[in-house]
Formats: C-alpha cells, structure tokens, sequence
C-alpha cells in the first residue's frame, strides 16, 4: 500500500492530494461529530463551495452521515479511515518536510523514506524518484550532463528507452575513482539505457593552472565543453566537503585550509561553508557552479543523515529552479526535526 502510494504520488499528484484532502476532512468530522458545515468550513480553512462538492462525494460513497445535527461518519468512513491512517499520516509527513525545505530554501524537494547511509535500496529508490522525474521531463533533442558518483550510477540503472533523441554529456572529468561511477561512464550508460546519445571528456577533474590552459585549447575538449554548457537539464550529487577533498587526493594544506575555514559541503569543485560561503575551489574542467544561473531543470541528489550539513550548506545557494531529491534522514536533520 505504501509503495502503491509513493508511485501513485509520482505519477498523478492530485490524486493523492484529494485523497488526502479527503482523508483531512473524514478526519476532521470524526473528531469533531456531529459537525456542520459551516463550522467544518472554518475549522480546515476550505472554502464551503470546495467542501460542499466534497461532502457530497463522501456522502454518495456512505462514508458520513449528513443530519439536522450535522455530519457524522457512517462504519463504513470510519473503517476506510482506520485504513487510511497510517499510509495518508506518512503522507503527510513527508508532504510537512517538503513544504518545510521549500519555505526556507525556495526549491521543491522530494523525499523518500529511510537513511541512505545504512540502507543501500533508499539510495537506489532515490535514483528511481529522479530517473522518473527525469524522464517526464525530458523532451526531443534535449541534452542532459550528469556527474559522477555512486548515487548517479543509481539514476542512470533507473532509466528506459525513450522514443527521443536525447545527448547525455558528463558534467566535468573523471575524479580518478572507480570507474564505474565516473561521469562519462554515467552518461554513456544514460546513453545506451535511453537509446540516445553521449559526448566524453578524456580529462582529469583537477588540473594545473597550466594544464587547465592547454586543454582548453583542445578541439575535442573545447567541442565537449560546448556541449556541457549547453546542457538543458543538469543532475548532480552534493558531497561531503572533506570527504570529498580525500577522494580528489588534496593537499594536507587544502585539508587544512577547508577545517579552518568550517567548509561542510562540496558540488562542482566548489567548497562551502554552512553559510553557503564558497570557502574553496579548485580548477576543474567542466561545468561550474556559475553556469547553473542559466538553467531550468537542475536535479541535486543526495541523502543520509551524515550529508545534512553538506546539502543544508548547498541550499544556501542552490539556484531556485533546483528539484533536490533526498532521503527522510537527510530532511528531517535539514529542518531540525529529529
């Protein structure tokens, strides 16, 4: 039933959203019975034309009662309720943390239920919510740049073949990492899952000032750059700042510098503060933080309890049109709610 309504909340929103609309108001006059109207009208804030329609469908399918004395529940609504409870009160649940996040950040958010850090299937269902989403979204000839890591891996193995033509780019170089969650590996598998197509960029994440001016002056490079920059959608991880520091072999003055300066979370080369203050970057080839501006469709990624702090920090300064899809751990730390 829970996996029937998660599905169900992705594929037809509103359905869910007058199932719970409705589940409020059966609610609502099973603690308050016998109730009128009018006072029911007062008591959820619903305009009485919008309940008035509702009452009437609750009462054709003999969940409540209308009498002189007001609306009760029938056995029948109050079973349907008991049913409901637990499902529609998770609903409402992850529905709270959504509208939490997007008060205080400005972007939509969907969560999943779980921590990623001990269960390695809500990092897969977190890769499913964004390849659905993905997928609804995509259109012909659009052009997708993805980075690495092991929880874009999750969205590219999420993916279908689709009756469009769709360019898959990785968002910068390789990290050096096992190569199977490396950027072009990701977008190359986006490719073939899709049947679409997919540009490579043969180049280290982290350069020289030196290297980084050669390259850029290579055609092969300097054609994939293009590519990038001209992405429409964009699906990216949010990391762990010295986590992440480790992976790309810094410095032990860079490690240095990031704990002196606080630094908690990381995204395209870029260190950040809890504050959202860029504290650190380092030259990488690829699309930066800058060019998101520009973009309309942005995926962040990321879950677990232990990355709270990182995605808190991003959000800071996530562009608006941003759609983060994290996990319940991660949400309820981002909002103080545990």
């Amino acid at each position: 039933m829970e996996d029937l309504l998660k599905i169900q909340h992705r594929l037809v929103p509103d359905l869910i959203d007058k199932m719970y609309r409705r589940f409020n108001i059966l609610s609502t006059i099973e603690k308050k019975q016998p109730i009128g109207r009018r006072t029911l009208s007062d008591v959820m804030n619903i305009t009485e034309r919008v309940l008035r329609t509702e009452i009437e469908i609750l009462k054709q399918q003999d969940l409540i009662r209308v009498q002189s004395t007001g609306m009760k529940l029938t056995e029948t609504g109050e079973h349907t309720l008991a049913s409901l409870s637990h499902y529609l009160t998770l609903y409402s649940s992850f529905n709270h943390l959504e509208d939490e996040i997007f008060n205080q950040y400005g972007v939509k958010v969907h969560i999943v239920r779980g921590n990623s850090d001990k269960d390695e299937t809500v990092k897969a269902e977190m890769g499913n919510v964004t390849g659905e989403l993905l997928e609804q979204s995509l259109y012909d000839k659009a052009s997708v740049s993805v980075t690495g890591g092991s929880t874009m891996a999750k969205v590219s193995e999420s993916l279908h073949p689709l009756d469009k033509d769709i360019l898959f780019t990785p968002a910068r170089g390789g990290l050096g990492e096992n190569v199977v969650f490396q950027a072009n590996t990701i977008c190359a598998s986006m490719a073939n899952r899709t049947g679409g197509s997919y540009k490579v960029l043969y180049v280290p994440d982290q350069v020289s000032e030196s290297s980084y001016e050669t390259l850029l002056k290579e055609p092969a490079v300097i054609e994939v750059l293009d590519a990038i920059r001209r992405s429409d959608f964009i699906i990216h991880g949010i990391g762990d700042a010295l986590k992440m520091a480790e992976r790309r072999k810094s410095s032990d003055e860079v490690l240095s510098q990031l704990k002196h300066h606080h630094a908690v979370g990381e995204a395209f080369g870029y260190y950040f503060n809890a504050k959202g203050e860029v504290v650190h970057r380092v030259k990488t080839i690829g699309l930066q933080l800058e060019d998101l501006a520009t973009k309309t469709n942005i995926f962040a990624v990321a879950g677990g309890a232990s990355k709270a702090d990182a995605i808190k920090a991003y959000l800071e300064i996530a562009p608006k049109n941003t759609i983060l899809v994290t996990d319940e751990s991660a949400a309820k730390a981002i909002i103080n709610a545990e």
